[in-house]
């Protein structure tokens, strides 16, 4: 028995080990987040920013037909060496390159250093054809590699649509006091109803 003990637990220790070690890094709609899901060498981050706006985000919404939005790609390389990382985003069959850079870059950097690139897209005029009051976002997806071996990744969501509210209706004191009234007789009516 004391034998069979002794080798079980080196099995769990094991099993155990590896499980910590993948749930520190976690995946979502988003793109991967966690201590153990950057590349200690090289790094990708990827945002998103809607024409007129300053702040990057992960996820924009309320893009209209004909709306321009950048992508932004910061790209860092931690090492001591300088290194040739090959950028990738083949963007979604929703959308459409305006401007900036091409799907594939070639990026030269220093070492310890980080260089920003941009591409300009839209969503295409297909994708409003014959619909209205609709949302659909689109999660886009970026690569780095080194030697045709990916390195890190990033993800930036875009929400578009037509005829759909940007912004929640306004809500007021009054309101309020008409919720309130209308919730008071319907307690009043269940009231009577129940003594009966």
């Amino acid at each position: 028995m004391k034998k069979i003990k002794l080798f079980v637990l080196p099995i769990l220790v094991y099993v155990s080990t590896i499980t910590m070690a993948f749930a520190s890094c976690n995946s979502s709609a988003y793109g991967a987040y966690g201590s153990s899901c950057s590349n200690s060498e090289y790094n990708l981050e990827k945002t998103v920013t809607k024409a007129g706006t300053s702040e990057d985000k992960k996820k924009i919404t309320g893009i209209n037909k004909g709306d321009t939005f950048t992508f932004e790609f910061k790209i860092e390389n931690k090492t001591s060496n300088e290194v040739t990382l090959n950028l990738e985003d083949n963007l979604p069959s929703e959308f459409e390159k305006v401007s900036g850079i091409g799907y594939t870059e070639e990026v030269k950097l220093d070492a310890k250093s980080r260089k920003t690139l941009e591409m300009v897209v839209k969503v295409k005029d297909s994708e409003f054809a014959t619909k209205s009051n609709f949302e659909k976002c689109v999660v886009n997806k970026a690569y780095i590699s080194k030697d045709k071996d990916q390195k890190d990744s990033s993800t930036a969501t875009v929400c578009f649509g037509e005829g759909v509210a940007n912004t929640l209706p306004k809500t007021g004191p009054e309101n309020i006091v008409l919720g309130a009234s209308a919730l008071s007789l319907a307690l009043g009516f269940a009231l009577k109803r129940f003594k009966r």
